[in-house]
């Protein structure tokens, strides 16, 4: 309300007596909402959120809201926007009318508000039985009773001091009345609905108020208690449902039984209005409403040309005007919520004006963003966890987050989070992987994008951007750069193939897995070594031997590509050979290799690709023993690099590094550990801070239950838990490995 309109408000705001309300000044009745403001009047008015007009009179109109769980009602006046809000709790009012109606108990009290005057009173308790209000016709009450357990349909009124009732006639015996409508003083709509002979009928009458009688009857189709009315002195217009949740529009002329039907579509509640020779429908609800139909849309179709005009995008009640328009409470998507004016404009279209302002807008908006952070997020930290949520102006918005890796174009998208019941945020956790799948998502930069679609429908979507960049540590086994350790799988065709180990460690059989086809032609090794980062970058290598005894580098680049390089010859007079803990405590990852005569020898890590390993020392002898060596990192609290080596007998023994590449006194691990052909120092694979060793048994009869993970304990005396069977049907069966059952696993 404009600030002259409220002080002006203010000091005429109507005092109560305990006959009613005190007149104030009363000025002429204006012929119309729209003729009663002067050219600098013309300011939308102001009210709280939630209002909505319950009547609209020659002089003004009442409205209602909430305020804390106390429901307030204000009458406005047209003429200058003066608000006066009324005593007590209830209210209620009679339609194209200035008449407000006082609800006290059972005590109705009728106030002409264009002039302050109390018009009646009356007791219904006075009656000799109880009764439940339906509607306020003028001054006087529709009201509904139980004669003999059977529902009847009474006007009461207050005539010569007397409190008066009147049965409504006209209706047949054993019907059943369903809802009561009115668009002006004078006549009642009455649904009603009688059964005869097993079959429905449903009707819609018209009761002259004065008479409290039936004068008209038109047959209706399926009509229950959301079928609204209107009437007008040249139409009636009623909704109908043919069928669950679809609504039909039928408009009959008074007096003819011809009845006009269109159908509108799913709707649950709707509301219908005349306005001289258009009518005037929407589905009603649809600012909080979870799901969208076109029908929300208020609409004004011509009863001549069939024209449709649209007017709000969303109508929660309607109620006439006394100069045959309407107000709506409702919104639009470029005005926002409130009271709207509905008139005819100078060409004799229908038109929406915004009468009352509330301030809520009818678009979906953002009110708060905890966006994810921009910049660097460095996962090991924060648990492998990105939170955001977003608020809005209303809860009934389906809201999804997509992030997408910016060099890869993978995507993890979040399921929708549906429409709310009450407000709050809409909040999401990422977990750092790449969906559907679950593979972990790679390092490197990525951009997300929120998109809230208002689940009604009206109005665009909410669209927010962003992006950030994921850091982990660098894992020695890690070959795709997503800071979890890779099991290297070579096919009998020679194919190698990296799988996520933390992906093969947590999916079920049937999920696909998501491997780095690293190539063909690996046949032309007989020894692959995972080394770890040998060359300086954060991104896992790997040294093999061809058959001529040259060994190579292949330089990882973390996107599952590896560059050549030769190392050197004469490499054949090796038996086993073995990579990627660090054994000096240099922060490089060392080599060892076993020759035939058990000789055992160390090649420190340089950091360099071109020359990544010094010159050979012999660090050992009696190592024959063994037909396995697995560097594994540090497993035992040491702050060196151990190994693992399996004897012919299949006794495990462990290998503490004592930091100055030499060993302590080998301890026993554990028996029949020649039931694997590939023993793995994949590194930490859990995440719990201990490397863990992955064992893999070529020759089982089943290869989906041939992967066994043994997580590290931290202790030197038992470095390894109880296995745990990794069942994973597809890292043997996938596309990468030709359907082979792999030759080996590194």
């Amino acid at each position: 309300m404009p600030q002259r309109h409220l002080a002006a408000a203010v000091a005429t705001v109507l005092a109560v007596a305990a006959t009613g309300l005190v007149t104030p000044a009363v000025a002429a009745a204006p012929s119309s909402p729209a003729a009663a403001l002067s050219a600098d009047q013309q300011d939308v008015l102001t009210m709280p959120a939630g209002t909505g007009v319950v009547i609209s009179g020659p002089t003004g109109f009442l409205t209602t809201h909430l305020e804390g769980s106390t429901r307030v009602f204000t009458w406005t006046r047209h003429q200058d926007g003066v608000q006066t809000r009324l005593p007590g709790l209830r209210y209620g009012g009679s339609a194209g009318t200035d008449i407000v109606v006082r609800i006290e108990g059972t005590t109705y009290t009728y106030i002409d508000m264009s002039t302050g005057t109390e018009l009646v009173a009356f007791d219904t308790s006075a009656l000799d039985r109880a009764y439940t209000p339906l509607r306020y016709m003028g001054t006087t009450l529709v009201a509904q009773t139980y004669v003999n357990n059977h529902r009847e349909v009474h006007l009461i009124s207050k005539e010569q001091g007397q409190v008066v009732e009147r049965k409504l006639t006209g209706i047949p015996e054993g019907s059943t009345p369903m809802r009561f409508e009115s668009s002006g003083p004078d006549t009642l709509i009455v649904h009603h609905r009688t059964r005869t002979d097993g079959v429905d009928h449903n009707r819609v009458s018209l009761v002259d108020v004065a008479t409290a009688s039936v004068v008209e009857t038109y047959d209706a189709l399926t009509t229950d208690t959301t079928s609204a009315s209107a009437v007008s002195a040249t139409h009636l217009a009623w909704i109908e449902w043919p069928s669950y949740a679809r609504a039909t529009l039928a408009v009959a002329r008074r007096g003819s039984t011809e009845v006009q039907r269109t159908p509108l579509g799913e709707a649950y509640s709707m509301t219908v209005k005349l306005m001289g020779d258009w009518v005037v429908y929407g589905a009603t609800g649809g600012g909080t409403s979870p799901v969208s139909t076109p029908i929300y849309r208020t609409t004004a179709r011509s009863l001549t040309t069939g024209e449709t005009v649209g007017l709000l995008d969303h109508t929660s009640y309607t109620t006439p005007t006394a100069d045959g328009g309407l107000l709506a409470t409702g919104g639009t998507v470029g005005q926002g919520e409130g009271v709207y004016r509905v008139a005819l404009d100078e060409a004799g279209r229908p038109a929406a004006s915004l009468l009352v302002a509330t301030g809520v807008p009818t678009v979906l908006t953002l009110t708060n963003e905890i966006a994810p952070p921009a910049g660097v997020i460095d996962f090991d930290r924060n648990g492998s966890s990105l939170k955001a949520s977003w608020t809005f102006s209303r809860h009934n918005a389906k809201v999804s987050l997509l992030i997408t890796h910016t060099a890869s174009g993978k995507q993890w998208k979040a399921a929708p989070l549906p429409p709310r019941t009450s407000p709050g945020p809409f909040e999401f956790e990422w977990n750092g992987t790449f969906s559907p799948g679950g593979l972990p998502a790679y390092n490197g930069a990525y951009t997300w994008t929120m998109t809230a679609q208002p689940a009604n429908g009206i109005g665009p979507d909410v669209v927010r951007t962003g992006g950030f960049t994921v850091t982990r540590a660098v894992r020695p086994h890690d070959f795709n750069d997503n800071g979890t350790p890779d099991l290297l799988v070579r096919s009998a065709q020679g194919r190698l193939t990296a799988f996520d180990g933390e992906h093969v460690m947590n999916t079920a059989g049937t999920h696909a897995l998501q491997p780095w086809d690293l190539g063909a032609g690996w046949n032309t090794y007989d020894q692959i070594v995972p080394a770890g980062n040998i060359a300086g970058a954060a991104h896992g290598d790997i040294v093999a031997r061809d058959k001529s005894g040259v060994l190579w580098h292949h330089l990882g680049k973390g996107d599952g590509t590896a560059n050549r390089y030769k190392i050197g010859a004469g490499w054949g007079g090796y038996n086993k050979i073995t990579a990627g803990s660090d054994l000096n405590g240099d922060g490089k990852p060392d080599l060892l290799a076993t020759d035939t005569s058990g000789g055992l020898y160390l090649y420190k890590g340089t950091g360099s690709w071109r020359t990544p390993y010094t010159t050979r020392v012999k660090i050992g002898t009696g190592w024959g023993i063994y037909n396995k060596i697995t560097a594994t990192g540090n497993i035992a609290g040491a702050p060196a690099g151990d190994v693992v080596a399996r004897d012919a007998a299949g006794v495990l023994w462990l290998h503490l590094g004592k930091g100055d590449g030499t060993f302590a006194p080998r301890i026993k691990i554990g028996a029949d550990w020649n039931q694997y052909t590939s023993l793995v120092g994949v590194g930490d694979i859990d995440h719990d801070g201990r490397n863990d060793l992955i064992a893999h048994n070529m020759n089982s009869a089943v290869p989906a239950s041939s992967l066994y993970l043994y997580k590290g304990t931290g202790s030197w005396s038992a470095p390894f838990a109880s296995r745990r069977a990794l069942y994973n049907y597809n890292l043997f069966n996938s596309e990468l490995a030709l359907g082979k059952v792999p030759n080996s696993l590194y």
